[in-house]
């Protein structure tokens, strides 16, 4: 008896390694105007592929068990001065393990950034061109339910349990809360300005959020929805000209690192990253990378921080201990959103 509860204990072993023997970290990263998907493996940091998907794509993201890559992408109005801004436009599932296109779905509005449920069973997308938020779900392929969340639809994210959505809104200036499982609207918090990238820390306590004009961002005390104090970012070189026109993209770019010690903020406005310390908030350093800093994204341990750089089109790589771009990749046009996904089999 005993020799069989060893054996098989040795077994569990030896399966669980071969799991994680078989397992790969990826950065996916999309690439908005040249159509493709770069991917990147961690921690060597070297391009292991491209999945080539179509222009105007506006987000990334992960299904909860890695096996599935979620993108949206627009379908072009053919505006001139903007050619990601579309009335329309599509969901699309591919497979990490063989990066092929498992199905699309047809959106009828303008999709922005998206997330999945914790359960797997629904994709949550909000319309930037109108009222809702729409509700993919994962089995049927289609769109079963839409929610009004307002005007602008841009932001997502998950309490820790999965139990509530925040959507954030770019024209009603507001955080909408959902609960995910009955769909029903709990409660709105309001701000001064379109709401831009935000985080929520796991203890649903705080969120931490950026707004289209401010060169800062808002700390919310979520217990009471409320405004609790502004952050300032360090200080711009003197004459620097603040966006004129909609929809005034001053910074974008916010993520706790995972074990919550670190606020990593995009100054997008001055090509730098500010960091600082958690919760107490005191500027720890600031990185430059490149142009017009995007997006914000770390490794599974924390280790690694990753920048995408819009007009200078690279991704920016920081050490997370020493505060500072270790390496500057070059990627295709417009990178903007990525996710980092344990790919279960080792990807392609």
């Amino acid at each position: 008896m005993e020799f069989h509860r060893v054996a098989w204990g040795c077994a569990l072993v030896l399966q669980s390694f071969c799991t994680l023997a078989h397992a790969a970290e990826i950065l996916y990263v999309h690439n908005t105007n040249s159509g493709e998907i770069t991917k990147i493996s961690i921690p060597q940091h070297e391009i292991i592929g491209t999945i080539s998907v179509g222009l105007y794509m506006d987000f990334v993201a992960s299904s909860p068990k890695g096996d599935v890559l979620y993108v949206n992408r627009i379908d072009s109005a053919g505006l001139s001065r903007a050619a990601n801004v579309g009335e329309t436009g599509e969901l699309i599932a591919i497979s990490t393990a063989t990066d092929e296109v498992l199905w699309r779905v047809k959106l009828d509005g303008m999709p922005h950034h998206m997330i999945a449920s914790m359960d797997g069973r629904y994709v949550f997308v909000p319309y930037y061109d109108s009222l809702w938020l729409a509700v993919v779900d994962v089995a049927k392929r289609e769109v079963v339910k839409k929610i009004g969340i307002g005007h602008g639809g841009h932001g997502t994210k998950l309490s820790q349990d999965g139990k509530r959505l925040y959507v954030g809104s770019m024209m009603n200036d507001h955080v909408t809360i959902i609960d995910t499982d009955t769909f029903e609207i709990l409660g709105q918090i309001p701000f001064d300005d379109g709401v831009r990238p935000f985080v929520i820390t796991k203890d649903e306590k705080t969120m931490y959020l950026q707004l289209s004009r401010l060169h800062g961002f808002i700390v919310v005390d979520l217990s009471s929805r409320s405004v609790r104090r502004h952050v300032e970012m360090p200080p711009l070189p003197e004459g620097t000209e603040f966006p004129k026109f909609y929809p005034h993209n001053v910074n974008h770019g916010l993520r706790l690192t995972p074990d919550e010690k670190l606020l990593f903020a995009n100054g997008s406005i001055g090509n730098f990253v500010a960091v600082y310390s958690h919760p107490a908030l005191e500027l720890q350093g600031v990185i430059p990378v490149g142009s017009d800093p995007n997006s914000i994204e770390f490794s599974k341990d924390g280790r690694f921080a990753y920048v995408t750089n819009r007009k200078s089109d690279d991704l920016s790589i920081i050490s997370v201990k020493e505060l500072r771009e270790i390496k500057r990749m070059k990627l295709g046009k417009l990178p903007q959103r990525m996710v980092v996904i344990d790919v279960p089999d080792g990807g392609k």
